[in-house]
């Protein structure tokens, strides 16, 4: 049986979910639980919430959001190559390399480029008031990518 190519736009609306998830869902869970104080928009609490979560992934600055989805995908392409994972470790396999994007990221990206994320947003390279919220922020992005890759390849 011979087996067709996969589309080149299953991966890319994966990443895609991955990189919305990463950037708003992390943005979601800074404006629940985070130590931080943001500015209220607005005396309603729903419009407030969903504003903050804009506000706060709009300040996460540009080189920090490429540099995250860039490297995210560069450690799934490697970790495709390296590894054939069953779908339940592909979930775990997806977090890893998320987590591993987030924290290299976190940790090497310069002040100047760090724009309202990490070290931009507190002053701090690994802020443990924040850091687990980054964390989780991407385990939740990876198990996205996983989640929409599978779907997608469902549907092929």
């Amino acid at each position: 049986m011979e087996r067709h190519a996969e589309p080149i736009g299953v991966k890319l609306k994966a990443l895609l979910v991955a990189w919305i998830t990463l950037v708003f869902g992390t943005s979601a869970l800074l404006v629940l639980f985070s130590p931080l104080h943001f500015t209220p928009y607005s005396p309603q609490v729903l419009v407030n919430f969903f504003r903050t979560i804009w506000e706060v992934a709009d300040e996460v600055g540009p080189v920090v959001k490429l540099t995250l989805i860039l490297l995210f995908t560069l450690l799934v392409g490697t970790s495709e190559k390296l590894l054939k994972p069953r779908i339940a470790n592909a979930y775990a396999a997806r977090a890893l390399v998320a987590v591993l994007a987030t924290v290299t990221v976190l940790g090497a990206l310069p002040a100047a480029y760090s724009r309202g994320f990490g070290i931009g947003l507190t002053e701090t390279r690994f802020d443990e008031r924040t850091l687990w919220l980054y964390l989780l922020g991407a385990v939740l992005s990876g198990v996205a990518y996983q989640y929409s890759l599978q779907k997608q390849r469902e549907q092929l």
